[in-house]
């Protein structure tokens, strides 16, 4: 403990806590920036302890994490009858694998000093024995401390098969749980879960305006009708939204609004991000976009800094390119790497002591603390405005200094700051942005080619990632800011370093030429190699593709493609090279027809039918419907079963 700070005093809401732990938590505050407990943590604590419902709407890096646990470590070690097993006390949900990976770990360590607790979660190792005599030692268990503990459970998809995470609950009766929410809505269906009116206190849902999103708002509402409607309930975000504001009179009583808002320069306390983050913005070319985060990286000597993308195709082209044209490391996560990989390239972006970039989408945009981020850096922006703070937030954390730069493109896109501006954040100019020659971006492109032409994989990722792009790019809002009719294909595509255009029906529709002409626009050299002599670097893979170009040299169907009607060859090449962005629709139109056709010939059959046929005809389905559902169940208790995905 430093000798400057304050007289050593626990807040009102540590009474149940040992002196340790309360301890503890204050020179966790202090260490993060802050004289005591943050401002949040101050409002936040003694409202939970009260059996109040909450509502908290504060900007990144104030404390909201501790301004839950602490509640819910204290109500269980104050309870009557708090460690019962199977019976749950309190409920985390987080959105995201990483958040509620973090939220755990935080707890963890908040618990190495309750001793009850610690006992549990990290035993003691047996003795040593020097000779046989002391062999009996060995059965020695070691001594728990007597009374009540908290035993938490993490369950996220992709870790663990769901099997494991249930065996693990009947193993540990854990009280608290931290989970995302489609493998939370799995383990609550289970007979081992018990969720007591008189036992369930507290359920906690962090990033909430996130969890209501369509992607979890089904799973939402199954857990709310799950946990008993007798409970405690918070809201924690940056950004409180009107579905939040919803969900408040749906699921919750008289609840208290915690917002804690930043006083900026002028005065005003509209400011939705920390007075230490400085946010700033850079409107140029596309062409121009990666130069000046070159000279941005260069002038700040940033050692850690996050660089958020569109699209996971995007980060899966971006991570071949971004080394050696940055110069810096750079480590990958999207939501379709599985957990352990994005935990392990998160630990070593934590890890590198040289420069680096933490490359992402929006699966890392929230509650994700990593010490120390110097820049944040949007070369795409969010597709939902509320998510920009959240992306800028995660540097500037805790009081300490942060920078986060936005690129936007020159014409309708330098509306977006007046537009952030009414939102209540406020950007200004990037104060040095350096002139960029016509050689500088001629090489910067050419530099992008050379790595596509190693080898045709590369190529292959250019051409998903552009039409990811592009998809994104008309789903971003504001829609008449973020207007595809308005883009500047050709210097959108030598920004990418493309090699020829990709299939897609927007340009048959924006820009038809490129339609005609697989090249016009790029501003290819004359000497750049025909791409039909880029090869795959999986042998394989290219011994297949040479064998199809030698058949259509041929004017042959390639063995072992699905013959088309009539045989052309063409109408084969037509299929193989549809635009990605039409399968999907294609697809769904397909089913939708075949649902039709199938309703009308079940009218058709039925309606010759006589009432005994008819009521026949409807205990069969049943029948059928029964057995379906047993077999879903039968899949899900499986030993093979995989867990569903975030």
């Amino acid at each position: 403990m430093a000798a400057d700070l304050p007289e050593k005093k626990q807040p009102k809401s540590f009474e149940a806590l040992t002196p340790e732990l309360a301890e503890w938590i204050l020179e966790y505050a202090r260490n993060m920036g802050f004289a005591r407990t943050t401002p949040v943590q101050a409002m936040a604590i003694p409202l939970l302890m009260g059996n109040k419902d909450l509502v908290v709407e504060a900007v990144t890096g104030s404390g909201k994490t501790l301004s839950f646990l602490i509640p819910i470590v204290s109500r269980i070690l104050a309870a009557e009858e708090p460690n019962k097993k199977g019976y749950v006390r309190s409920i985390v949900v987080a959105p995201t694998k990483e958040l509620a990976t973090q939220i755990y770990d935080v707890l963890r360590r908040l618990l190495e000093y309750h001793p009850q607790s610690a006992a549990r979660l990290t035993p003691s190792a047996p003795p040593e024995v020097e000779d046989e005599i002391d062999a009996d030692a060995m059965d020695v268990k070691p001594e728990i401390p007597a009374g009540p503990y908290i035993m938490p459970q993490l369950l996220i998809g992709g870790r663990t098969k769901l099997p494991e995470d249930l065996a693990t609950f009947s193993s540990l009766g854990p009280n608290v749980l931290i989970a995302t929410p489609k493998r939370l809505v799995e383990v609550l269906h289970s007979s081992k879960v018990t969720l007591k009116r008189h036992w369930f206190d507290l359920l906690v849902l962090d990033e909430a305006d996130r969890l209501l999103d369509p992607n979890f708002q089904a799973d939402l509402q199954t857990i709310l009708s799950l946990v008993p409607k007798e409970r405690r309930t918070g809201l924690f975000s940056a950004s409180v939204s009107e579905a939040v504001d919803e969900l408040v009179r749906v699921g919750m009583r008289y609840p208290f609004k915690i917002s804690a808002k930043v006083r900026s320069k002028n005065g005003t306390l509209d400011k939705r991000t920390p007075e230490s983050l400085r946010l700033c913005y850079v409107i140029c070319k596309p062409t121009h976009k990666l130069l000046h985060m070159k000279h941005i990286l260069e002038e700040t000597k940033a050692e850690k800094s996050i660089l958020y993308v569109s699209t996971r195709a995007g980060v899966d082209y971006w991570k071949d390119i971004l080394p050696s044209l940055l110069g810096v490391s750079v480590f990958p996560v999207h939501g379709d790497y599985k957990a352990p990989i994005r935990a392990k390239n998160v630990q070593r972006f934590r890890d590198c002591i040289k420069p680096a970039v933490l490359l992402t989408t929006d699966v890392l945009a929230r509650g994700i603390d990593i010490p120390d981020i110097d820049l944040v850096v949007q070369l795409d922006p969010p597709s939902q405005p509320k998510d920009f703070i959240h992306r800028c937030g995660r540097s500037g954390r805790a009081g300490k200094r942060g920078l986060a730069v936005t690129f936007v493109n020159e014409g309708s896109e330098e509306d977006y700051m007046k537009y952030l501006e009414l939102q209540g954040t406020k950007l200004e100019p990037y104060p040095t942005v350096s002139l960029i020659s016509d050689e500088e971006i001629a090489q910067s492109v050419q530099h992008i080619r050379s790595i596509l032409l190693q080898k045709r994989e590369f190529h292959d990722r250019s051409q998903r990632a552009f039409v990811s792009w592009v998809q994104a790019y008309t789903k971003t809002l504001p829609a008449d800011i973020f207007d595809i009719k308005r883009v500047d294909w050709a210097e959108n595509a030598r920004a990418w370093g493309l090699l020829r255009w990709p299939k897609m029906p927007e340009l048959k529709r924006l820009f038809p030429e490129a339609v005609k002409d697989r090249t016009v626009g790029l501003g290819l050299p004359a000497d750049l190699p025909h791409i039909n002599s880029l090869a795959y670097a999986d042998a394989v893979r290219e011994a297949r593709r040479q064998e199809i170009l030698a058949a259509f040299s041929r004017g042959e169907k390639p063995a072992g493609l699905s013959a088309s009607k009539g045989g052309a060859v063409e109408d084969q090449r037509r299929r193989k090279e549809r635009a990605w962005s039409s399968q999907k629709d294609a697809t769904a139109m397909r089913e939708g027809r075949r649902e039709k056709k199938e309703v009308k010939r079940k009218a058709e059959r039925t309606g010759k039918m006589n009432e005994e046929e008819k009521a026949e005809e409807r205990g069969l389905e049943e029948l059928i419907a029964r057995v379906r559902e047993r077999g879903v169940v039968e899949a899900i208790d499986g030993e093979d079963f995989e867990g569903f995905g975030e």
